[in-house]
């Protein structure tokens, strides 16, 4: 008896829907879209793949989300920076300046190393990254209208 093919995850399918919507000239759809996607990735939080609050611009996490997957990204940027491929830069002291608060979920295991990392390299760094500080700072170096090349 064949399988029944795997559905695609809901998740994939409202990144895409959001895609389609941006590129069919209805941002404020695909807004939506990418709100409710935000809800569902807080909903899937677990204790071992916990919800981090990322301060950062809306256009950055809208080219975020059109790049992947959020959590495969903010774990890329956790490999990077472990691997010293990565220096997260502290954005700067602001009222708000257009940043708003996102959430992506993260490997708890993998945040861990990060917080040993950061506390091991601290003063190179010139300063001590929370995991939602250095995975917010990826996503403005890899999206962010200040993204560096």
């Amino acid at each position: 008896m064949a399988r029944p093919k795997k559905r695609p995850d809901r998740a994939q399918l409202l990144t895409s829907a959001a895609q389609i919507l941006d590129t069919g000239g209805n941002p404020a759809e695909a807004e939506a879209v990418r709100e409710a996607l935000t809800e569902l990735t807080r909903a899937k939080a677990r204790d071992d793949n916990p919800t981090l609050s990322l301060w950062t611009y809306p256009e950055t996490w809208r080219a975020a989300q059109q790049a992947g997957s959020i959590p495969d990204l903010i774990d890329e940027g956790f490999k990077a920076l472990l691997a010293g491929k990565f220096t997260p830069k502290k954005a700067p002291r602001s009222s708000g300046g257009g940043r708003a608060t996102f959430s992506g979920r993260a490997d708890v295991d993998r945040q861990q190393e990060v917080t040993a990392y950061i506390e091991a390299h601290a003063d190179e760094l010139g300063w001590a990254p929370s995991p939602r500080q250095v995975a917010a700072a990826w996503l403005e170096y890899k999206f962010g209208p200040y993204k560096r090349t």
